[in-house]
């Protein structure tokens, strides 16, 4: 089984936002690890919570873990944990969203 983040493998695949940029690490059906890293040159804050992932019937949110807040130029790797579990099944399309805006496409081949 793999997955693929917008068409990538997920080990190389990198999803721009407006302020930062992230890489998944690990994706089990319970929680999610992420690097991000800022791309404005400025200090942040980046939410967990606002994390959600997006299923054809249903929408699973993150639990709320607190703001973290991102150095400049620094790289955070925070484990963002979900509401349910993830369900990842063979020729599954997910959406992963942050603060209702979409950052990607997630497929299960």
């Amino acid at each position: 089984m793999a997955l693929r983040v917008n068409g990538k493998d997920m080990k190389d695949a990198v999803i721009k936002a407006d302020q930062f940029e992230m890489k998944i690490l690990d994706l089990i059906p319970d929680r999610m690890r992420v690097s991000v890293t800022g791309i404005r040159g400025e200090a942040f804050n980046f939410v967990p919570r606002f994390m959600t992932m997006v299923y054809p019937d249903r929408t699973i949110e993150a639990k709320d873990t607190g703001i973290i807040a991102v150095g400049v130029g620094k790289t955070i790797e925070p484990t963002i944990e979900f509401r349910e579990k993830l369900r990842i099944e063979t020729f599954l399309i997910m959406e992963l969203r942050y603060a209702r805006k979409k950052l990607a496409t997630i497929a299960v081949e």
